[in-house]
């Protein structure tokens, strides 16, 4: 188990050297890797009796990867990549709400937070795709945000429920926000223009947040056995 965690860790590497260096056969092979043995190593920690909050985290994840494959040709697939991403978040979004969404004065604050820093970078978006006459864009990158949305306010809220530990808690809000901020950057760099950092910046920020999303999920799992 030890050995699949290191060796996700080794071809998430390759991927940001990959990408650093625009070595595109690399990346074919190091960024479907990466997921392939994140998932694979989730899978091998999970009790034997999958609790229903592992398998639709699990579902998030292989649609991830499968998302991974499609943004391999953003030129051709951006927009599939873009609707098997979302499918992955509403698994994610399912996954932290289980038992129902918090539903507190602490919960609405985070939610008013989340939805102010969407809707400031909406704006952005939205004005450039009208700008260069890619309209049809705009409702799949509103509706995405939205879930994308909704997936950092779950994971935030975790810290409000009693169930989670508080480093996994902890774990899945960086997970979150480090996967907000990875997709921020992907609609900026391409509908507004190229951003500090470039795609480096995207895929960095990617798979910590996958492997920090994942090792909350497990430690909150593990807990509860």
């Amino acid at each position: 188990m030890t050995l699949l965690l290191f060796l996700c860790i080794i071809f998430a590497l390759l991927n940001w050297i990959a990408v650093a260096l625009a070595n595109r056969r690399m990346e074919y092979i190091a960024k479907p890797a990466t997921l392939i043995l994140l998932i694979v190593w989730f899978v091998s920690r999970l009790p034997s009796d999958m609790p229903v909050i592992g398998l639709w985290f699990l579902s998030g994840l292989a649609f991830s990867l499968a998302g991974d494959i499609f943004l391999l040709f953003p030129d051709k697939h951006f927009l599939k990549g873009l609707i098997v991403f979302l499918i992955a978040h509403i698994g994610y979004v399912i996954a932290f709400n289980l038992t129902g969404p918090v539903l507190t004065l602490t919960s609405l604050f985070i939610a008013l937070v989340v939805i102010f820093i969407a809707v400031m970078i909406l704006r952005r978006l939205v004005t450039s795709l009208r700008t260069t006459n890619r309209t049809s864009m705009i409702a799949p990158v509103v509706i995405y945000a939205m879930v994308l949305s909704l997936t950092l306010w779950s994971t935030t809220c975790t810290l409000l429920r009693p169930e989670w530990p508080r480093l996994a808690g902890w774990l899945v809000t960086v997970g979150g926000a480090l996967f907000f901020s990875s997709d921020a950057a992907i609609a900026w760099n391409r509908f507004v223009g190229p951003h500090r950092g470039g795609r480096i910046f995207e895929m960095i920020t990617y798979h910590l947040a996958q492997f920090s999303l994942s090792a909350g999920v497990l430690m909150a799992i593990t807990s509860a056995i």
